[in-house]
């Protein structure tokens, strides 16, 4: 947990005895499922439509170009009359939802089929209702005909992956389609092979959509209007603040910061704007230090500012805010308190400076400074793709047309904000990872109240679902709600 809490008072009076585990929900990054496509013309009557569904939560990659994955599978039916081969293609957001598309051959119209469903992740829940960390699988739903017999009747499918131990990752395991009449058991053809971007050519991804599908033009238009003169001018300004001396939190701050700065300097670079930064961080980490950055903020109108803050945070009741105090210092729980700043007042002073776009980010708790941590386990990751960004998206989000500014932080007031030594801050992770997939080519028209609604939404499902289940215990379910306001 990240927050001034009793341990948070001992740690300063010597007397901590151990780190925190923090917090680390399923992740899963988007999956693609890349079918060589081989058309099957000896299908059986009565096909059931079947598809792969590969969903990942996020949380998982730091790489701004790792957002999004690419999987090709084929399957078919062991237990029932089906024998056709099934081809599919799976679009998987870093929240754990997404869309695939399922192509194969309709003998009675003699016809290919195209079906497109969404998905999302389950966990697996034993007999006795407790959480099978090594199991998750993957649901369809709502299926629609997008070629071929609309009257076609589809039962989705749940996909099962297990933990690979050795290396950490989900993998594909066994497919199954659950109806009124009992469960047909799949079984995968080939491996599911993990595909980049180059892989995902127009011969391979016109086997389920049409040129004129939104989809297919995001992926490969060639015509994106470049900068402006006057936008080629702008500046990215970032001041990120990281408290990763702290002996509890300091290895998942340091994730944090290098992280976000990576993502932010990536984006500046990618845009061809100006970039200029601040970290404070180590022995700099203090209060003065943080005043100092920000008033030397001097954005011009067409500018970019960020601030991010990965630390202790707490919340004062005496305060009107939401947001909470940021404890700029590790000399003593006293002076963390006394030395701290409100988030809220931070973005109020960065408004004032007449920038473009203003982004103020705060993974901290927000609760109160005395109230005890949360500890929860680790889950592994499954693997993903590199998959590019697009332009068009990038200059959608930060170089809009009317000045903008959003503050967020990590927790509503009451909560804690957790993460781990492995991924750094949940809340950090899950909003980079959406706002990295909204850079990506696979969401047309991205908006910032989609961005911060899917993060707050996946932040909160996701410290819901990160739940440890030991021999004979009860599952613990954790509550983290993030806060935004777009202005």
């Amino acid at each position: 947990m990240r927050c001034v809490s009793e341990r948070f008072k001992t740690l300063f009076e010597g007397q901590q005895k151990g780190r925190l585990n923090y917090i680390l929900n399923v992740c899963f990054e988007i999956q693609f499922i890349k079918i060589k496509f081989i058309w099957h013309t000896n299908a059986t009557r009565n096909l059931k439509v079947k598809i792969f569904i590969l969903v990942l939560f996020v949380f998982c990659s730091a790489l701004s170009a790792k957002s999004q994955s690419v999987f090709y599978m084929e399957y078919r039916f062991t237990n029932i009359e089906d024998t056709s081969l099934y081809h599919v293609f799976l679009v998987k957001y870093d929240d754990g939802t997404g869309f695939y598309r399922v192509r194969f051959y309709d003998p009675e119209s003699k016809n290919d089929v195209v079906v497109e469903l969404n998905m999302e992740q389950k966990y697996y829940v034993d007999k006795n209702g407790y959480v099978d960390t090594n199991k998750i699988y993957f649901k369809g739903s709502e299926p629609a005909i997008v070629y071929g017999d609309k009257n076609y009747h589809y039962y989705p499918e749940r996909f099962w992956f297990k933990l690979d131990t050795e290396t950490g990752f989900y993998e594909p395991w066994a497919v199954t389609s659950p109806d009124e009449k009992g469960t047909a058991q799949g079984k995968f053809v080939v491996k599911p092979e993990l595909i980049d971007q180059p892989e995902l050519t127009k011969d391979f991804v016109s086997m389920f959509f049409e040129e004129d599908d939104e989809f297919f033009k995001s992926l490969f238009a060639t015509t994106q209007r470049s900068l402006t003169p006057e936008q080629k001018k702008a500046q990215l300004h970032l001041v990120i603040v990281a408290n990763t001396e702290d002996e509890t939190i300091g290895n998942t701050c340091m994730l944090d910061k290098d992280r976000t700065y990576k993502t932010f300097k990536d984006l500046a670079e990618f845009l061809g704007i100006g970039f200029e930064s601040k970290v404070i961080f180590g022995s700099d980490y203090s209060k003065e230090n943080v005043q100092v950055a920000v008033s030397a903020l001097k954005p011009s109108a067409r500018d970019i500012v960020v601030f991010y803050y990965s630390g202790h945070g707490f919340r004062d009741d005496k305060g009107n805010s939401q947001f909470p105090n940021m404890a700029l210092s590790n000399k003593s729980y006293e002076d963390a308190v006394k030395s701290s700043i409100n988030v809220e007042e931070v973005y109020n002073n960065i408004r004032t400076k007449g920038a473009r776009f203003n982004l103020v980010i705060s993974d901290c708790c927000n609760n109160a400074p005395d109230d005890r941590e949360t500890i929860s386990c680790d889950i592994p990751r499954t693997r993903s793709s590199t998959i590019g960004w697009s332009l068009e998206n990038c200059k959608a989000l930060f170089m809009t047309n009317t000045p903008m500014s959003i503050i967020m932080t990590a927790a509503k007031p009451g909560e804690k904000s957790t993460g781990n030594s492995s991924y750094g801050g949940f809340f950090t992770n899950q909003f980079r990872t959406n706002l990295t997939s909204y850079f990506g080519p696979f969401h047309q028209f991205p908006t910032w109240n989609a961005v911060l609604a899917e993060a707050q939404k996946n932040t909160t499902e996701q410290a819901e679902n990160s739940r440890c289940s030991e021999s004979n215990q009860p599952v613990k379910v954790y509550k983290q709600h993030p806060v935004f306001r777009i202005q």
